[in-house]
């Protein structure tokens, strides 16, 4: 891995041959020129269903643990920019809709596989 522009972009080496990939992340104004790219929770989505993947190949019991620790970090991520929000006044928590179980209602939820 060879960092292009740190936090931003970087160049990934390939496995079984000499290939190379980018990853660049979004950037946003005003500490960066914007540019299109991913955000950490769509890589680490991806990274999920990978192991998923390789869990259906050859399963192991660790991988589920993987994908927890996986998933608490998407949620990590969410949870900065929620606070984020309700710090700039522009979400009012007090407002989410709530479930039956009285916590905020979760649109498209699927089981966890």
């Amino acid at each position: 891995m060879r960092v292009i522009y740190p936090g931003h972009r970087y160049e990934l080496d390939h496995l079984d041959g000499n290939g190379k990939s980018v990853l660049q992340f979004v950037q946003r104004s005003p500490l960066h020129v914007p540019m299109e790219g991913v955000t950490n929770q769509e890589v680490l989505r991806a990274v999920i269903d990978r192991v998923k993947s390789l869990d259906a190949e050859v399963p192991w019991a660790g991988n589920a643990q993987i994908i927890r620790h996986l998933r608490m970090a998407i949620l990590l991520h969410e949870s900065r920019a929620m606070e984020r929000h309700i710090e700039r006044h522009d979400f009012a928590v007090e407002a989410v809709e709530l479930g039956e179980d009285g916590h905020f209602k979760l649109q498209n939820m699927r089981a966890a596989a």
